[in-house]
């Protein structure tokens, strides 16, 4: 009868994974079972004696069990990918080490996937790492207000999912609630207030891309903290932006080509993330604007530059790497059929140098 292409895929990896653990089999004088049972940390009794036994057989023969392999014969390898929209923008970095931290003694590969803040980019990652039978994925970064985003990315997932896939979001997705987030929009108010504190009512904001959840989530934090403090909003202060530092000093030039001048008609800028604060410094100091005599400036997201830069940088701190450690422990708990409970990780406002009362 003949052996159908799934079958004999099973009987090439068996015999893969056979070669190499006969030997230690034989130099621990035990069974294949047995060496086999005892490397794999199955849970099957066996004695601490011969246990011991093959652990150093393994040992003296240098033995790595494939991975690869006996992911393959459950369908599904130890892989896990990191989605991320920049690989250089340190708050990715920050999150992908959380994860590695995690994902360090269980015996996952982590990847990361870098989408460029491209849908359909995104989605072809997705596709890949389902080829590749990856144990799950976790999308790091905000999902995106586009075509491949809401009709495309979806499906993949779904079916990455319907394979036995973990799937974990740790910010606003148009394919649901994140499992592991921050309160953007409650950091942001936050940092609104701290501003009005020090005496600050006109507060331009460097808002993000409006395709990005998270930054509708932050523009509508400094929306409701103006309002809150009985504060008129002028539209002409709100610049939307991308996500970068080069973006950030772009916007400032924006900012100034509507005729607002620092310390007038604004006292603060606030911007939607670290990066775009990096580039409003940089190019402040090029036109002889100082910070904070003449503005303040404040971000969001408390990279680990931000209190390195002159001057140190307020903004709201974020517990990056905890997000990765507990979207990877979700990721774990999806496997084992564990039912996932949102949890929302507290920010804190960081006031440095570049802010100052008025």
């Amino acid at each position: 009868m003949a052996v159908g292409h799934g079958a004999r895929r099973r009987q090439v990896v068996r015999a893969a994974l056979l070669s190499s653990i006969t030997e230690v089999a034989r130099l621990a004088g035990v069974s294949i079972a047995t060496a086999s049972r005892v490397v794999s940390e199955a849970d099957y009794p066996v004695s601490a004696h011969t246990r011991a036994r093959v652990l150093l057989a393994a040992r003296e023969l240098d033995y790595v069990p494939n991975a690869l392999a006996r992911g393959l014969l459950k369908s599904q390898i130890p892989v896990v990918g990191v989605i991320v929209h920049d690989t250089t923008d340190p708050y990715f970095a920050e999150i992908v080490r959380g994860v590695e931290d995690a994902a360090e003694s269980s015996g996952y590969l982590v990847i990361t996937c870098s989408s460029e803040r491209e849908g359909a980019r995104e989605a072809s990652y997705v596709r890949l790492l389902r080829s590749m039978r990856a144990a799950g994925v976790i999308f790091a970064g905000s999902g995106m207000d586009d075509e491949a985003s809401i009709e495309e990315l979806p499906r993949h997932v779904a079916a990455l999912q319907g394979s036995g896939a973990a799937v974990v979001h740790l910010s606003p997705h148009a394919l649901g609630e994140p499992e592991i987030s921050v309160d953007n929009q409650g950091g942001l108010a936050a940092m609104v207030d701290a501003l009005v504190g020090l005496g600050h009512r006109r507060i331009a904001f460097l808002a993000g891309p409006h395709t990005l959840y998270v930054a509708r989530e932050r523009l509508a934090g400094y929306r409701r903290a103006l309002a809150a403090a009985g504060i008129n909003i002028d539209e002409r202060l709100i610049v939307d932006t991308g996500f970068s530092a080069e973006a950030g000093a772009r916007a400032v030039d924006q900012l100034l080509a509507t005729g607002a001048k620092p310390g007038t008609d604004f006292t603060a800028i606030l911007c939607a993330n670290d990066l775009l604060a990096l580039g409003t410094l940089q190019r402040l100091h090029e036109l002889g604007i100082d910070v904070p005599d003449d503005v303040s400036v404040a971000g969001f997201d408390d990279i680990p530059v931000a209190q390195m830069t002159a001057p140190s940088l307020s903004t709201v701190r974020l517990p990056l790497r905890e997000m990765g450690r507990l979207g990877f422990k979700a990721a774990i708990c999806a496997l084992n059929g564990e039912q996932l409970v949102p949890q929302v990780l507290p920010t804190q406002v960081v006031l440095r140098d570049s802010t100052r009362g008025i």
